[in-house]
């Protein structure tokens, strides 16, 4: 084999903009939306009073900071590809830490979401159809599934 073909990246091949420049705009536009969504979340704890009220508002607090701890995970993979290893293009090559943890916790909340709105579902058909029992069970089937697939990914 010619040391050619593993020889690192050099400058000249890789362009910063197409992968630095959309990872640090996405890592804004997920801050801004972080803003957002605890703006939303102020507004349900001052505004929500009644029935379910201690369970949802345990449940918005989780979300809420699932979603913290994962912009805290996006900011530190930004701080280290862009400040960390400044002009070094070689280390997109390797997957930091921080950008595994990021998968973990994308999941968590989109596995947290999909039982809350299978939780919604079964509550409003409950007595309705008995296709509004059976959705939330497929549906809670498919995202353990995902969770499955997802944590497989990781190793």
């Amino acid at each position: 084999m010619s040391s050619s073909a593993h020889a690192p990246l050099q400058p000249s091949h890789v362009d910063p903009r197409g992968t630095y420049g959309a990872f640090f705009i996405g890592s804004i536009l997920a801050a801004v939306l972080f803003g957002l969504t605890t703006i939303q979340a102020f507004i349900y704890f001052r505004t929500h009073v009644g029935r379910w009220t201690a369970f949802y508002r345990l449940i918005v607090l989780l979300l809420w900071m699932l979603d913290a701890v994962h912009l805290s995970l996006t900011i530190h993979c930004v701080y280290y590809y862009l400040v960390t290893n400044f002009a070094n293009v070689g280390a997109i090559t390797k997957v930091v830490w921080s950008f595994r943890l990021q998968i973990v916790f994308s999941v968590l909340i989109v596995y947290a979401i999909h039982l809350l709105y299978s939780h919604r579902i079964w509550i409003v058909g409950r007595d309705r159809s008995r296709i509004f029992r059976i959705i939330p069970c497929i549906v809670i089937v498919l995202t353990s599934g995902k969770l499955s697939l997802s944590t497989e990914m990781l190793s």
